[in-house]
């Protein structure tokens, strides 16, 4: 029995010991640092993990995952050393990385709240910022706004002006094409007279050249060799006309003197003579073509997305994110500095790992601050300008410029006569209506010509000739004009014939043939036509002509025209034309701009008119004759409303101080300078009318008396 009791008192001792033996926990620790308990199994299952116990687990438990396998080595180096030893000297260590952890943790909140701060201060421009865009934007707005209506108001005033020039030059070109049609029946009945005056002339001349020879009486040593005889005639624009130089072996002289006499003795000592008289300098300029061209002009502008703010936006934003992976690189740094279990390799790695980031980031702070201050001065939106397509008119313009001469030769006891022009061409592209706010103004100005460029060219000398030259025009030139006698060719010379006249015709005096030239002359340049014929006192009115535009004027002397200032104000060519269409060029020689007066002399002449003496009676009916808004030499009638004394239009005094004759006949612009008739006689100079918008008949004429004394002083 005590056997029995001692056998199984042994076997349970055993099987005590042996579950005691086993009652700790095991543990399995792997290369990573990671513990699993276990439970039913007897071994790790992986070869690389590492059996550790109960102690060995508490030991390490508390250290990091990297440290632990260190640590455990550490233990089982010192398992001699008892338990409650080795967790004072593991709780010193560990305290003492916590004093570093927890330093680390200070410094990186330190870190937090700079950036924090920084953000703070970042959102804080930022919201300014917002604020003056906000601002800038209701002010752009405004400003749109306002352009806006700025715009329609131009667009309707443009549209208004369009329809306005569209309706005047539809009108302008009704009235030119009924001027041509016009024009056309008129010279088709010139043509027909022509032919019919040419034929009777024709048969004149053959029955006269059957009768005799031109009867001039020669000196007896006669030059038989060919000599040119310049005039050196005084005329109008005398000082444009080109230099004939001497060519060649030609006898040319240049006579200073012109008249009666010096002529009849060149035709007594030449049998071979050609005679050079300056007649007139005439200037045109035709329109060749006219093309409509477009270009761009600024009518505004508009805010658009600056594309610069957008960049700086990108550009902070990449910034940032270099500057966070900076401070990220610079701290690891710190960290691998102060492993002292890392070795010194390893830290002085993490130093040199820190300073290089370190400056790197401060590069990114300096160009992320820069980067602020230029996204907060730069606008998100910029001013565009708005570009509206308009047209403008580019004119081919040929100008001309003529030097007239009459050219008289005296051969074979012939006289012919010849009209000889030395012309000189130009062409000009003239624009009209180029934009000052066109984008490309300047550059328009300088590739196109203006009318005060083509009317300088046509006031510049002609280029010199040569006589040689002069002479192939003058043998080339098929028209000519045979004189039949000496009286002829002084009357064409301007010369008085009556010193020619035989002592028969003295006697009997020249009225009849005085009165055949006159009612000659008269048939030849007769304009009548089969629908009416032209007032006579229409011998006396001219179209003066500039190039800004036309007005009337009349004779006071045989090559002295009146007219109004305002006609020829600013003109740089004056033109007269009468109304047998005979054309001249014309100079002021004076001027009061007090009574809107001005004084012509001209290259041609024509017949004076005789005013008006006493004093005239209010009611009396008079009449305008004039060119108005250009339908050529009309006649309008009215009443003598009242004389009295106003201020002229020039008037610097504003005092009404000039006489003028108030009519309720129709003056209209081109009357301006033409004559106020009373029957016969010229009583006034038609200067005004007052706007037919608000009165109606209020036309007014310079009275004869201050004509006379503008005239006399």
């Amino acid at each position: 029995m005590t056997n029995k009791i001692k056998i199984i008192f042994k076997s349970f001792l055993i099987l005590f010991i042996f579950e005691v033996s086993y009652s700790q926990e095991r543990y399995c620790l792997d290369k990573e640092g990671l513990i699993l308990p276990l439970f039913e199994e007897s071994k790790c299952s992986n070869l690389d993990d590492i059996e550790i116990d109960e102690n060995e687990f508490v030991y390490i438990i508390e250290s990091k995952a990297v440290d632990r396998i260190s640590k455990l080595n550490e233990f089982r180096k010192n398992k001699n050393t008892s338990l409650d030893t080795i967790k004072s000297k593991s709780n010193t260590k560990d305290k003492n990385e916590n004093l570093e952890e927890k330093k680390k943790l200070e410094i990186a909140e330190n870190q937090r709240n700079k950036k924090v701060e920084r953000e703070k201060e970042i959102q804080s421009k930022k919201a300014e910022r917002e604020k003056r865009i906000n601002k800038r934007k209701d002010e752009l707005e405004k400003k749109r706004l306002a352009r806006k209506a700025d715009q329609d108001r131009r667009k309707k005033e443009n549209i208004a002006r369009i329809e306005k020039r569209k309706k005047e030059l539809k009108e302008k070109r009704l009235a030119r094409k009924k001027v041509q049609d016009q024009k056309k029946r008129e010279r088709l009945a010139k043509i027909e007279q022509k032919k019919k005056l040419d034929k009777i002339k024709k048969d004149l001349v053959l029955k006269d050249k059957n009768k005799k020879k031109i009867d001039i009486k020669q000196n007896e040593n006669v030059n038989d060799k060919l000599k040119v005889v310049f005039a050196n005639k005084e005329i109008v624009k005398k000082e444009l006309l080109p230099n004939i130089n001497p060519s060649g072996n030609i006898d040319f002289v240049i006579s200073k003197e012109f008249s009666l006499d010096i002529v009849k003795n060149l035709l007594a000592s030449n049998s071979n003579l050609i005679l050079i008289i300056p007649k007139d300098f005439d200037s045109y300029s035709n329109v060749v073509s006219e093309d409509n061209l477009t270009s761009q002009m600024v009518a505004g502008s508009k805010s658009v997305p600056n594309p610069e703010f957008n960049r700086l936006q990108a550009e902070m934003r990449r910034t940032e994110r270099e500057l966070q992976r900076a401070q990220a690189e610079a701290e690891r740094g710190f960290q691998m500095s102060q492993c002292i279990s890392c070795g010194l390799i390893t830290q002085w790695g993490g130093i040199a790992l820190q300073e290089k980031w370190q400056k790197e980031g401060a590069k990114l702070q300096n160009r992320l601050n820069q980067l602020i201050n230029s996204y907060s001065n730069t606008p998100d939106y910029l001013e565009r300008e708005i570009l509206r397509s308009y047209s403008y008119l580019v004119q081919n313009v040929n100008a001309e410029k003529n030097a007239i001469y009459q050219v008289v030769q005296f051969k074979n006891s012939k006289l012919i006569e010849k009209e000889i022009i030395i012309k000189s061409n130009k062409d000009f592209k003239v624009a009209y209506n180029i934009d000052p706010q066109d984008k490309k103004y300047e550059n328009l100005l300088n590739k196109y010509s203006s009318a005060d460029q083509v009317s300088n060219w046509q006031n510049q000398k002609i280029k010199n000739t040569s006589l040689n030259d002069f002479m192939n025009l003058f043998d080339n030139e098929k028209e000519f004009r045979e004189m039949l006698d000496k009286k002829e060719l002084y009357a064409s010379l301007n010369f008085s014939v009556e010193e020619e006249l035989s002592w028969w015709e003295k006697l009997l005096g020249n009225s009849s043939k005085t009165n055949i030239n006159k009612k000659k002359t008269a048939s030849i340049k007769s304009t009548s036509s089969e629908f009416e014929v032209k007032d006579d006192r229409f011998d006396s009115v001219v179209i003066v002509k500039t190039e800004k535009g036309l007005g009337s004027g009349f004779f006071t002397s045989k090559d002295e025209i009146i007219t109004n200032y305002h006609v020829i104000e600013n003109a740089t060519s004056i033109f007269v034309t009468d109304k047998y269409k005979k054309r001249s060029s014309a100079v002021v020689i004076k001027k009061d701009l007090k009574r809107d007066l001005a004084l012509l002399k001209t290259n041609t002449s024509g017949k004076p008119v005789k005013f008006f003496e006493g004093q005239l009676k209010q009611g009396e009916m008079v009449e305008a004759l004039g060119h108005p808004k250009g339908r050529k030499f009309s006649i309008t009638k009215g009443w003598i409303s009242a004389i009295r004394k106003e201020s002229s239009v020039y008037s610097a005094t504003g005092k009404s101080d000039v006489l003028f004759i108030q009519t309720d006949a129709a003056i209209n612009p081109g009357n301006s300078g033409g004559p106020l008739f009373y029957k016969d006689k010229v009583v006034g100079v038609n200067t005004q009318g007052l706007h037919k918008d608000t009165t109606e008949g209020m036309n007014f004429a310079v009275h004869f008396s201050e004509v006379n004394q503008f005239l006399t002083n």
